[in-house]
């Protein structure tokens, strides 16, 4: 008998994992069915396993951010080898930043296994736009133009979000778990835009399954921002209060307003797009045929038009921030809350609350009796 397989899909950000994921967790049934587990983990994806080995913080560092304890990683790996027959699968975008001492962990504990990766990857100039927009969501006041030249400038740093290469020097990314698990078991599946009907359609040959088995699932559409609700939220960052924590932003902003916007708002139809100056396109392009050379030199299973890597194209432009937004556009943003999320609340936060209620409630009846006196 062959081994089981533990196949983790580490991303790219940005081409298409959260849809996948989406899917996954939908038909968990479904594919356990037919030998694939997909964990439950109380999340539709696998983001606190990916952070139980770097050891990264979600949010804010030293304001609120969330850090997951190795112990995530300990029980998953202990789950994994308690099951001695099926395909595990696990899905996050953030098994692309861990090292190859961290690849080498999971090699190390994981046993009995075939280990695969596959990795989802669009060129890099189609997904600056979307990068900029999901760190828009994580807080930072700068605008693209300024984003654009911390990336781009000197590839390999950036002072407002240095994850981003750690994410998206592809080829890199790629060549360190080529080295751990060798150029067989490492898959990378170029992302066509133009035939979306290729992901799933690759993703299912992947996984042994039938034509149109895992597809698309009709849930949050995500759909990208408009320039206004960039602008928007670019104002909402940085008017937001310095003493506020992670918890605060992450429940009333990223996961109240703007999803709201994103997921259940459809765009005015005379909303206007993020445009990208002509220099970072070329830039991207540039850095992309470097990303392409070295994919093809880590020896990796490629799937997909590679040549599509550095010959890519986006809405080209200068960029003019707008300073008006419809009035009925952001009531609808604003109506968007989602109760749930309260319970991610810190105790201490509440705690602090329930205080400060507990004696200005005390301090007016002080008051009443006074008067009535």
């Amino acid at each position: 008998m062959s081994q089981p397989r533990l196949i983790i899909h580490a991303g790219f950000h940005k081409s298409g994992t959260t849809a996948l994921q989406e899917s996954f967790d939908s038909q968990s049934d479904e594919l356990r069915q037919n030998g694939i587990i997909y964990p439950n983990i109380g999340r539709k994806a696998h983001h606190h396993i990916a952070w139980a080995l770097s050891g990264r913080t979600w949010g804010w560092n030293k304001k609120g951010g969330e850090k997951t304890s190795r112990r995530e990683w300990t029980r998953i790996a202990k789950a994994i080898n308690s099951n001695k027959s099926e395909t595990i699968l696990l899905s996050s975008e953030f098994f692309s930043e861990i090292s190859k001492e961290e690849i080498n962990t999971i090699f190390n504990d994981i046993k009995g296994r075939k280990i695969e990766v596959i990795f989802t990857v669009r060129p890099l100039v189609k997904l600056l736009g979307s990068s900029y927009q999901q760190y828009l969501k994580y807080g930072i006041t700068a605008d693209y133009v300024s984003w654009l030249h911390s990336v781009l400038d000197k590839p390999g740093e950036s002072k407002i979000n240095p994850t981003f290469w750690l994410r998206h020097f592809h080829g890199r990314v790629v060549a360190k778990w080529v080295e751990v698990l060798g150029a067989g078991n490492v898959t990378v599946l170029i992302v066509d835009e133009s035939k979306p009907e290729f992901l799933y359609d690759s993703i299912n040959q992947y996984l042994g399954l039938p034509k149109d088995f895992i597809k698309p699932q009709k849930t949050g559409s995500n759909r990208s921002l408009s320039l206004e609700e960039i602008a928007l939220l670019l104002e909402i960052n940085k008017a937001f209060p310095k003493e506020r924590n992670w918890s605060e932003y992450q429940i009333f902003i990223r996961n109240g307003y703007i999803r709201r916007l994103t997921d259940e708002v459809k765009a005015p139809s005379d909303a206007r797009k993020l445009l990208t100056p002509k220099w970072a396109i070329d830039k991207g392009n540039e850095i992309g045929s470097q990303n392409k050379r070295e994919l093809l030199a880590s020896g990796a299973i490629i799937i997909g038009d590679i040549e599509s890597l550095d010959s890519a194209s986006v809405p080209e432009g200068e960029v003019v921030y707008p300073t008006e937004i419809s009035i009925k556009h952001i009531a609808q943003g604003m109506v968007g809350f989602d109760k749930s999320l309260v319970r991610k609340l810190p105790l201490s936060w509440i705690r602090g609350n329930l205080i400060k209620r507990y004696r200005k409630k005390v301090r007016a009846q002080i008051l009443r009796s006074r008067k009535q006196i």
